[in-house]
This record gives C-alpha cells, structure tokens and sequence, in this order.
C-alpha cells in the first residue's frame, strides 16, 4: 500500500501565502513604524525650539527686570530732576541725607542701647 502526499501539499499551499502575508505586513509595519519615529523626531525638534525661545525670552525678561530695578534706574530721576535736597524720587522712593543718620551705640554692660540724633552745630 502506497501512501500519497496529498497532506503535505495542502500544508505547503496555506503556508507559501502565509509566509508571504508575513512578509508583506512585516514590511509594511516596519516602514509605519519608521515613519512614525520620523514624524515624533520633528515634533521635539520643534518643541525644543519653542523651549529655547522661551528660554531666550525668560533671560531678556530678567535683564528687563533688573534693569527696572537698579538703583541707577531709581535716582535718575532725583539727579535730573534737580529736587538734590528733597531727595524725593516720583515713584516714593526716599534716599536718605548722610549728614541726618541717627546713630545707634551698644554699650557694654546691662544698659539700654541709645539712639540719638546729634545735630553738630546746634544746641
């Protein structure tokens, strides 16, 4: 008795299509997937120029800021202004007069501390 291989060949039909079904999806998946990396690539490429504009604008911002809070910024306009005396800048900033200082001693010892305002010439 003879046996036929009529089995194997039915096996080899479905796996020949199969393999190239495979093939094909595989292929097709491997460039879905490239393309996708590409497209992720150019978006943080993107974000991290928007990032480094932010960051570019957060530092003029701050040179911005400390310019407007200098000192040379607060009594500029006491210096033109001519008001030496008054010594009154416009936004309320006061500058104090070096001749009225009130000094502030410690003494050694259990005493309270004094504070006195001296004005030298005047009794």
């Amino acid at each position: 008795m003879m046996r036929t291989k009529t089995n194997n060949r039915m096996l080899s039909l479905l796996y020949m299509p199969a393999c190239m079904a495979l093939l094909l999806l595989g292929l097709f998946g491997l460039v879905w997937l490239r393309s996708n990396v590409l497209t992720i690539n150019y978006d943080i490429r993107s974000v991290e120029e928007k990032r480094m504009e932010a960051l570019k604008d957060m530092k003029m911002l701050l040179a911005d800021r400390a310019g407007l809070m200098s000192l040379a910024r607060i009594n500029g306009p006491l210096r033109e202004s001519g008001q030496a005396d008054a010594r009154l800048a416009g936004s309320g900033f006061v500058t104090p007069d070096r001749v009225r200082v009130i000094h502030v001693r410690s003494s050694k010892g259990p005493e309270p501390r004094k504070a006195s305002f001296e004005v030298s010439g005047r009794r």
